[in-house]
């Protein structure tokens, strides 16, 4: 029904109900339709009266998701913008999936609490120093925020990129993209109907010396970008690219790579058992509850010496008896976590018996 509406072939007993609210719709479900039957002239001010109907949380938590449809989100925050809807203005210019347009939007209309919150998205800022420009432009930019701008030029956008050292990413690199590659071949064979198999077969999935020089020009395109640059392929890029832009000397570089709205559960998983992988990387990491939902992201990150110790030892209480028995004896981790994990495993073996 929603899709209906979206593309236009709703008929007119559809529209009605969509109108007097009489769907079998949640209220984000009727909030995209509301927003797209906006296109509609002859329905447009009752759509509007109606979408005025929609809860404030409803529409905060809409543009909060990675995957909020555009014109959805952005019609919330031009909804926002007139109201002077702070609250919901700061949770869209926190969410990184949404385009760089919309905070050129803010940047000219917002108020001057909205300005201080956008001046906050150091990693969009970077990669976009256009907001800056609309910024400045804006009335309500106070001799405060004009000051905090020209400090963020002299700083951030003055940096320069440093080279990623090849013996610190290539090898994990291969790794990324001979995955990649069988899941391709498993792929292309499932829509070919072939045996499994024989998706395995090609080459060996790629031969070593071509992975290899794949990983090497990767990183060499990257090593020639500059620092907005590789922000906005941490952004945007492929799983291979930010496999190299987390070992980037530039913490903005790194920390945009955990903003990426494409990243997986799986890359996290992966960031988490790396014990390479920067400090902070694995701080936010172990900060970020969509992710420590995950039970195999959760044991890696005890497991990872990097990690905050008051988010290990919180960490620990959740894992399952054979964990925390393989934990008790692992002399690589922090003693007070494997100390702790002895102490559980004893606990949840006397509760079983």
């Amino acid at each position: 029904m929603v899709k209906k509406v979206v593309d236009g072939t709703a008929g007119q007993d559809l529209i009605d109900m969509l109108l007097d609210r009489l769907l079998p719709l949640t209220e984000e479900e009727y909030l995209e339709s509301l927003v797209f039957a906006l296109k509609n002239e002859t329905i447009r001010d009752r759509a509007s009266d109606r979408l005025k109907e929609i809860p404030e949380t409803v529409k905060t938590a809409y543009v909060e998701k990675l995957e909020a449809n555009h014109r959805v989100a952005y019609f919330i925050i031009l909804e926002a913008l007139s109201r002077k809807n702070q609250f919901i203005i700061a949770r869209a210019i926190r969410n990184q999936a949404l385009p760089f347009e919309f905070l050129l939007k803010i940047a000219a209309q917002g108020d001057v609490h909205m300005l201080e919150a956008l001046l906050d998205n150091q990693i969009k800022l970077i990669a976009y120093p256009e907001i800056l420009e609309e910024i400045e432009k804006n009335s309500q930019a106070t001799n405060f925020i004009k000051g905090k701008i020209k400090e963020f030029r002299e700083y951030y956008l003055a940096l320069e990129a440093e080279e990623i050292p090849a013996e610190e990413v290539l090898e994990e690199v291969k790794e990324i993209i001979i995955q990649e590659q069988a899941e391709q071949a498993k792929q292309q064979a499932a829509a070919k109907e072939k045996p499994a198999e024989k998706a395995e077969e090609t080459d060996e999935l790629m031969a070593i010396e071509i992975v290899g020089q794949k990983a090497l020009n990767t990183l060499q395109e990257i090593n020639k970008m500059n620092i907005a640059e590789r922000i906005k392929l941490a952004l945007s890029g492929s799983k291979t690219q930010r496999m190299i832009l987390i070992k980037d000397s530039n913490k903005m570089v790194s920390m945009a790579v955990l903003e990426s709205p494409k990243i997986g559960v799986d890359e996290v998983i992966l960031l988490a058992r790396n014990r390479s992988v920067a400090g902070e990387i694995i701080g936010r990491i172990s900060q970020r509850r969509d992710w420590t939902k995950n039970y195999n992201v959760v044991l890696e990150l005890v497991q990872n010496p990097k990690t905050p110790i008051k988010d290990a030892i919180s960490f620990v209480k959740q894992l399952h008896l054979r964990d925390l028995q393989l934990l008790s004896r692992d002399k690589n981790i922090n003693p007070t976590v494997r100390q702790l994990a002895l102490n559980y495993h004893r606990e949840k073996s006397n509760v079983k018996k």
